[in-house]
């Protein structure tokens, strides 16, 4: 390891030390790079059926009816992390001490069968509140949400929480019969939307589900809570401590994975088609079939919402904050200015006096190179004694 250097600096009486440059990863071990950002990928099939009526076009067919489904990915990236919202707020007075408790209230009410991760739990709410979204249907999002408040073990909430266990992918369908003639109101962007709304909500509902409690008082109660000291040091300033939630940022795109259709007129029932397979199904009914599905969204067409969304974590960080006043009266004030001003003083006499001495080790070194053999120190002057 190469020495440290120093530089004298006399003016202000500070001694700057250099040290040597240490590798990044040389104490713990460095972090493998990311590959990819870890996503949630969460599958969304919308189906609706279109009448053909019969005409010229259909020849003997008659009534007939085009069955359509677009089949979405809605994929959550994490971008990176960011403050949530205010837990707690501390202020410390010059010389004050103070024990803050932290508990988790999810883990205090909850058995440890039926405690999951917090992407777990997000994932369950965005499940639920989808269904609710298709089916119009409450009971079995309040089901969900009686069994993660209250951690009861309902078949209805085991298989909930089972299939969030097993992926972190969301499979559902929606199915409505739509009176138009065409598929335009197949949209990437309107199923993007609904879905930022759906994980907004989910988020939301995590929230208040893993809440986090920071007080100056320990419950009886408490079987494992989390204990910190602070102490406020500075003999000025006051500190304030803001306890805020750490939240995951995802970043939502979607993505349109597969467009099928499936054609039924009388006895007649077309296997599962894409629309480039459409030559398939016989000429008199591709007119038709072909206007109704115009204005399909082609595989692959992508939406990226500018919204991010934030996903509560079980963390929090503490940030400390100086008073912008001294807490001190003007004359104690004053005294600790006048105090480290000596001090300056001392630090900048001493720089002085390292400084001479350097200067007087370079002049006898430079009299011993002429050759200078004379003391280097002149006499001192002769005493004249007076009897």
């Amino acid at each position: 390891m190469p020495d440290a250097t120093q530089a004298f600096d006399p003016t202000d009486g500070t001694t700057p030390v250099t040290l040597p440059t240490q590798d990044a990863c040389c104490q713990v071990p460095c972090d493998p790079p990311w590959l990819t950002p870890p996503c949630i990928t969460f599958t969304e099939t919308e189906t609706n059926v279109f009448p053909i009526v019969g005409g010229p076009n259909v020849g003997d067919f008659g009534r007939g009816l085009v069955t359509v489904n677009v089949t979405y990915a809605h994929t959550l990236c994490l971008v990176g992390k960011a403050h949530g919202g205010l837990a707690y707020t501390l202020t410390l007075l010059p010389g004050e001490k103070m024990t803050l408790y932290h508990s988790d209230r999810y883990r205090r009410t909850t058995s440890e069968t039926d405690r999951f991760s917090v992407q777990t739990t997000f994932s369950q709410f965005v499940s639920a509140l989808f269904q609710l979204r298709t089916t119009n249907s409450s009971s079995f999002f309040s089901q969900v949400l009686s069994s993660q408040t209250h951690g009861s073990t309902t078949s209805s909430g085991n298989g909930f929480n089972l299939f969030g266990l097993l992926g972190a992918s969301v499979s559902s369908s929606g199915t409505s019969s739509s009176s138009t003639g065409s598929a335009s109101g197949f949209s990437t962007q309107a199923s993007s939307d609904q879905f930022l709304s759906i994980a907004q909500q989910a988020s939301q509902y995590t929230d208040v589900q893993r809440s986090i409690t920071v007080s100056t008082y320990e419950d009886t109660e408490t079987i494992s809570t989390t204990q910190r000291t602070l102490i406020n040091n500075n003999k000025c300033y006051a500190v304030n401590y803001f306890v805020r939630k750490v939240v995951d940022v995802y970043q939502l795109s979607t993505k349109v994975t597969q467009v099928t259709f499936q054609v039924t007129v009388g006895n007649f029932v077309s296997p599962v088609l894409t629309p480039a397979q459409i030559a398939q199904i016989p000429a008199q009914l591709r007119k038709a079939v072909e206007a109704i599905l115009k204005g399909l969204p082609a595989v692959g067409e992508t939406v990226q919402q500018p919204t991010q969304i934030g996903v509560p974590t079980d963390g929090v960080v503490y940030d400390p904050e100086l008073a912008h006043c001294c807490a001190q009266d003007p004359e104690l004030e004053q005294e600790t200015r006048i105090k480290l001003e000596r001090e300056q003083a001392e630090a900048q006499k001493i720089g002085l006096e390292l400084q001479l001495m350097a200067l007087e080790v370079q002049r006898r070194q430079a009299l011993l190179a002429a050759g200078t053999l004379a003391p280097f120190e002149p006499a001192p002057p002769a005493t004249t004694v007076v009897a």
